[in-house]
């Protein structure tokens, strides 16, 4: 079997000064957690989408989220675990220019599921409280052409619209999003929004390549050629779309190949299914 890395918090932001690799037998782990390939997401395309500033005694990292209902942020446990202080970004799809649009919110509350295993990243969820409820936000703009003119709405910070409603299928189409490392030359993020089209595997032809580390409660997503999430990307969403506007939460970043980002290696997510009613028995959402 390839040897595996995991991401077991993402990618490092600023500077760590914990031990940065462990080594267990015939499996290496990483402190440090792609969207490789993909497109620029528009500043109102995923209004969801949370970009996390996770500080813990030792150290600094950076996390994608969802935002669930106006209280509650979905990630991934290992984004949460050990956290003290969380800054988190939202209403922006760009990491660095001014914007009008963005809110900046402080937490240091969350609830890690109570199952995550560090070693194995099996329960790969986490939730964030934020202190305060945050409100909707969006704008109402003007388009005029040759023919005729209309209003249209665009929403700059609202909550995901749903949560998996049945368990994902093989072979789904969907997109996976984030603020990741594009290449595995360059270590930093990208500074605007990015996402991918992706397909869902089984977890039999996932287990092919990383063996039985990989549980039900995981799926394994490939794009065209290499295309899929990197060092960066843990605890962004992968969205399945209903209709033209409805966004489905069914999945959180977790995992990339030891070989890289810009293997053909599949990509790995903690489903969001098996996890809903713990979600809405946290949240009360």
């Amino acid at each position: 079997m390839e040897l595996l890395i995991f991401s077991i918090i993402s990618c490092l932001l600023f500077f760590t000064t914990s031990e940065e690799v462990l080594t267990d037998k015939n499996k290496i782990f990483s402190n440090s957690a792609r969207i490789i390939g993909g497109h620029v997401a528009y500043s109102y395309q995923f209004p969801f989408s949370a970009a996390i500033e996770v500080e813990t005694s030792n150290s600094k990292h950076f996390c994608g989220g969802t935002l669930y209902g106006n209280q509650w942020i979905i990630t991934a446990g290992q984004c949460v675990d050990r956290a003290i202080l969380f800054t988190i970004s939202l209403g922006s799809a760009s990491l660095d220019k001014e914007d009008a649009s963005r809110l900046t919110v402080a937490s240091s509350e969350y609830v890690l599921h109570p199952n995550y295993n560090a070693a194995t990243l099996d329960n790969d969820i986490g939730l964030i409280k934020l202190r305060m409820k945050v409100e909707f936000t969006g704008e109402k703009y003007l388009s005029i052409n040759l023919i005729f003119s209309y209003f249209w709405f665009a929403d700059f910070i609202k909550p995901i619209t749903a949560l998996a409603m049945n368990s994902l299928p093989d072979y789904s189409y969907l997109r996976a999003i984030g603020w990741g490392q594009t290449s595995d030359r360059d270590s930093s993020l990208s500074s605007e929004l990015k996402y991918v089209y992706v397909t869902s595997l089984s977890n039999q032809e996932c287990r092919v390549v990383y063996g039985n580390q990989i549980t039900d409660n995981m799926v394994c997503i490939e794009g065209n050629y290499n295309e899929g999430i990197c060092h960066g990307d843990t605890g962004s969403a992968l969205v399945e779309a209903y209709g033209k506007y409805e966004l489905v939460h069914v999945g959180v970043a977790s995992f990339v190949s030891g070989n890289g980002c810009e293997s053909t290696d599949p990509s790995g997510f903690t489903r969001t299914y098996p996890y809903v009613s713990w979600i809405k028995n946290i949240t009360g959402t």
